[in-house]
């Protein structure tokens, strides 16, 4: 008998978003606010070659990225967004039994795409009482001495909890040890600002780093992503992209372009949302006894403990007050009581949508 083939858990998140059809006010996204077209006040090159891109994507983002990164541009490929960059990593490591070590709580492709690729998933999860503090004695005894692979999400997306360099030291150190690589996606990392964690792109050859537009600088629709690992490593990776998106979309890596030569403009601009968003959503949860937790110093998401049951209140939000939230049971097992709250987006709705959240929290009280 051949191999069996590859089946992929459904993302019931996304299919969440999907079933949700009129008007909501939406709370639980982990966007920042979208940045229109008009922002950049230019306009495309008329000579754009709209016929082919590399491979690797343009040498002067990826320049630019390397910069960002700390590294040579040999060590940068685009992708199309970090969903892609995650599938080529598991697709160019992962067979099936091997054994895949995920932190948790996490978005749940970083989590499920090993499986698909018929890995033994193991999942490590943090203590909401310890502050999600990452436990590397946890990760260590999972890994044993046939890990193939460990993925984070560095600062973490639903928690904002941030991996520190003496961390990522030791995972590197652990990785080397044992065989094996540990992927980051580090789509939020920047959204720590002054406390950001250093890039893990720096810790050795077993270090593999994705990141994209989509968060920081509200521009999920480019779909422009990359990978940032050793070139050893990226010409793996390359033979399995020639039979994916093999490069992106020239007018997409163009916008990026314009996009990453300001990223100092975009730094400031996702500061300023968050400075005030993060002040609005204290301010409100203060109000709410029921959810534990707290607003978090860095990131733009936040996953609080409800003494509500998180279904009936799910349920009700979106019954009655037409609000948004993101049930803990998409970002891992264990994880109910839990969900994730937003506050990248518009301040106008964030203040809705938490005005809603207490209201159906002091009806199910």
């Amino acid at each position: 008998m051949g191999a069996p083939a590859m089946r992929f858990p459904p993302f019931e998140h996304l299919h969440f978003y999907e079933g949700l059809h009129g008007a909501y006010v939406n709370i639980s996204l982990s966007n920042m606010e979208p940045f229109p077209l008009r922002g950049f006040g230019r306009t495309l090159p008329r000579d754009l070659d709209l016929n082919a891109v590399p491979l690797d994507g343009p040498p002067e983002l990826r320049k630019i990225l390397g910069r960002l990164h700390g590294v040579p541009m040999d060590h940068v490929i685009l992708t199309s967004g970090a969903t892609e960059g995650n599938f080529l990593v598991n697709a160019a490591l992962v067979h099936p039994s091997d054994r895949v070590v995920v932190d948790a709580p996490m978005y749940s492709p970083l989590r499920d795409c090993p499986v698909g690729f018929g890995a033994d998933v193991v999942p490590v999860a943090r203590d909401c009482k310890d502050g999600w503090a990452l436990d590397l004695d946890r990760i260590r005894k999972a890994m044993g001495r046939r890990c193939r692979l460990v993925v984070f999400c560095n600062i973490g997306n639903p928690t904002s909890a941030a991996i520190s360099k003496a961390e990522l030291r030791e995972l590197a150190d652990l990785a080397e040890d044992r065989g094996a690589h540990v992927l980051v996606d580090e789509t939020f990392r920047e959204l720590a600002f002054r406390g950001a964690p250093p890039s893990a792109a720096g810790f050795g050859p077993r270090m593999v780093v994705l990141s994209t537009v989509s968060k920081l600088e509200g521009l999920g629709g480019l779909r422009t992503g990359w990978m940032v690992a050793d070139p050893g490593f990226l010409d793996r990776v390359r033979g399995i992209k020639e039979y994916t998106t093999v490069g992106g979309s020239g007018v997409a890596l163009e916008v990026a372009a314009w996009t990453l030569r300001r990223h100092s403009f975009f730094l400031r601009r996702a500061k300023g949302i968050l400075d005030v968003n993060r002040r609005v959503a204290r301010e409100a949860l203060e109000g709410m006894p029921a959810l534990h937790g707290g607003v978090p110093d860095i990131g733009n998401v936040l996953f609080p403990h409800s003494d509500v049951d998180v279904a009936r209140l799910e349920r009700l939000l979106l019954r009655k007050y037409r609000t948004v939230i993101a049930h803990g049971r998409f970002f891992g097992q264990g994880m109910d009581k839990h969900f994730r709250i937003g506050i990248g987006g518009r301040t106008s709705e964030l203040r809705r949508g938490l005005a809603n959240l207490k209201r159906a929290l002091a009806e199910l009280t």
